[in-house]
């Protein structure tokens, strides 16, 4: 047995030295310190165990909750399985002693009483309430130079750019947070930077008041960077934005079909020429983000090989990662017919990820270090704040008023609306199909605009890659760290078939939830809401209805 990834350990880049440091934690964890306390009477296997079995009959084994891996050998991975037909068991049950001690320090082998579901909704109501810090997404425009025919937005956008009161609104916003300690920024669009002047007088005041006030503040931009030259990176990073998130979406005519300008213009060239000089110029960390359907997934590979020529992993700090292209709004365009089925896009991605972490675009696979769902919507100090004023809860309602849930100049009203209550009401843990999932510790229900707003009949489901490629990714890790070979795989655990971690939303999984945030809302407000009114959004929800049934 060798237990190489356990919960909390810093593990170093390179291989042997994360293998080397490990087993000095494992041994160190495994010697008796003080005076011996009494095991548990009971144990049982935990519900978030997924085991990996290799070619050799040996297995890995995965703990969602703890992020601990070990690998078994051939024997330890049947003792494994005998625990695992047992339900609980004691001491006396397991004749390998090392293998108990590694289960239970890993959290692979937990009390026979603890309620481990229970432990995994106390940590996510934990964060979901955390108080101090407040995030807020920032569009100071919806307009857009690009035509990108996927946009959630749609491609009618507004051109209008964030006027003095609605900023002088989002000062007094943040000032009246009397508790705050940590103030972090996304700015966001359209394209955030046609709206750059409101960002850099924002931004010099809000860094101004956390300064003064010992709160600390922190800063990134989603952006297309067409207008991300050197001068205005630098801009930036004296404003401390310290990331930025950039579409690119295959090699150079790939990219310039699915990513033109509004004029019908490239944009390849100038965005990679942007990209270079601001990791030239800063030490901003720049993320290509790869947008992957029909029309582009034969062309990643060729764009990874763009980069290379490049150099940009030897420039700075720059990294890609690959995301479906799926509708997520009425209005995403042609989404609907770019979308590649989740199993195919997810037999293509190992690939690529493989491929770029082989030139330097990614680092060692990791699982989630928190809940990857806890974004602004998710959370209760998270809030979206549109040029006009409007305020939402998630970022891919930000171009439709209907789905607001207040207004920044009215911020004693932010939590008063349905809108605001659907986001508030809604909780992975009302979902079967998240309470049962083996990776629910790492993924949180990963959007909550999907079980809020989203067709189930038309728009994309929730479950992240982690929940398509669980298995693979699991196997890409051991690799990675040299614990695995590549021979050692076993085809029958590809986990589009095994579904090691459990089944996956499916359209009645999410009318179930939309269901019964529906329900909880309506006993909240003595109102009844139907799904209908859901998708027409504020109109029908705020205005007076029937109450509801006794």
């Amino acid at each position: 047995m060798l237990d190489f990834d356990t919960p909390g350990n810093g593990l170093a880049d390179e291989a042997g030295e994360a293998v080397e440091t490990a087993a000095r934690q494992v041994q160190a964890r495994l010697r008796p310190r003080g005076p011996a306390r009494p095991a548990a009477a009971r144990y049982r296997l935990s519900r978030y165990d997924i085991p990996v079995r290799l070619a050799d009959g040996a297995a890995l084994l995965f703990n969602a909750r703890t992020r601990s891996l070990i690998l078994l050998s051939e024997g330890e991975a049947w003792a494994y399985r005998d625990l695992a037909g047992q339900g609980d068991f004691g001491t006396a049950d397991v004749a390998d002693r090392l293998l108990l001690q590694a289960l239970i320090g890993g959290g692979h082998a937990v009390g026979a009483g603890v309620d481990e579901l229970a432990l995994v909704r106390q940590s996510y109501e934990a964060t979901r309430a955390a108080k101090g810090s407040l995030t807020l997404t920032i569009a100071p425009t919806m307009a857009c130079n690009f035509a990108c025919g996927y946009c959630f937005q749609g491609l009618n956008k507004p051109t209008k750019k964030m006027t003095p009161d609605v900023q002088d609104a989002i000062i007094d916003f943040v000032k009246a947070k009397k508790d705050l300690k940590a103030l972090s920024i996304i700015w966001y669009g359209g394209e955030p930077l046609m709206g750059r002047d409101s960002i850099f007088r924002l931004s010099d005041r809000l860094i101004a008041y956390c300064d003064k006030n010992k709160i600390a503040y922190s800063a990134g931009i989603v952006s297309n960077a067409w207008f991300l030259t050197a001068e205005t990176a630098a801009q930036l990073h004296t404003r401390r934005v310290r990331w930025v998130q950039v579409t690119i979406d295959g090699d150079r005519d790939t990219h310039d079909k699915m990513r033109p300008l509004t004029s019908g213009g490239r944009t390849f060239d100038r965005i990679l020429d942007n990209i270079e000089q601001a990791l030239d110029e800063t030490a901003m960390s720049i993320q290509a983000r790869v947008n992957v359907g029909i029309s582009n997934v034969e062309r990643a590979d060729a764009m990874l090989d763009d980069f290379a020529a490049r150099r940009l992993g030897q420039r700075g700090n720059f990294g890609v990662y690959f995301a479906p292209i799926e509708a997520s709004t009425p209005e995403s365009g042609s989404a609907f017919t770019e979308k590649l089925s989740r199993a195919d896009f997810n037999r293509k991605v190992l690939a690529l990820e493989g491929k770029a972490r082989q030139l330097g675009f990614a680092g060692i696979q990791t699982p989630p270090s928190g809940f990857s769902g806890m974004c602004v919507a998710a959370s209760n100090s998270g809030y979206v704040v549109a040029g006009n004023g409007d305020v939402h809860k998630c970022w891919e309602t930000a171009h439709d008023p209907s789905k607001r849930t207040g207004s920044i100049f009215e911020p004693s009203r932010l939590h008063d609306s349905v809108n605001a209550t659907l986001w508030s009401q809604w909780t992975p843990f009302d979902n079967a199909t998240c309470r049962d999932c083996k990776i629910l510790p790492m993924c949180g229900g990963f959007c909550a605009h999907r079980f809020i707003y989203a067709d189930p009949e038309e728009a994309a489901l929730p479950c992240p890659s982690w929940k398509w490629n669980t298995a693979e990714y699991v196997f890409a890790r051991a690799k990675d760290l040299g614990v695995v070979r590549e021979d050692q795989w076993l085809a029958s655990e590809a986990t589009v078939e095994a579904k090691q971690s459990g089944e996956r939303q499916s359209a009645a999984s999410l009318q179930a939830s939309q269901a019964r945030v529906l329900e909880k809302v309506s006993e909240l407000h003595g109102r009844r809401f139907d799904r209908d009114q859901l998708f027409v959004g504020e109109t029908a929800l705020e205005r007076a209805e029937a109450p509801v049934a006794p």
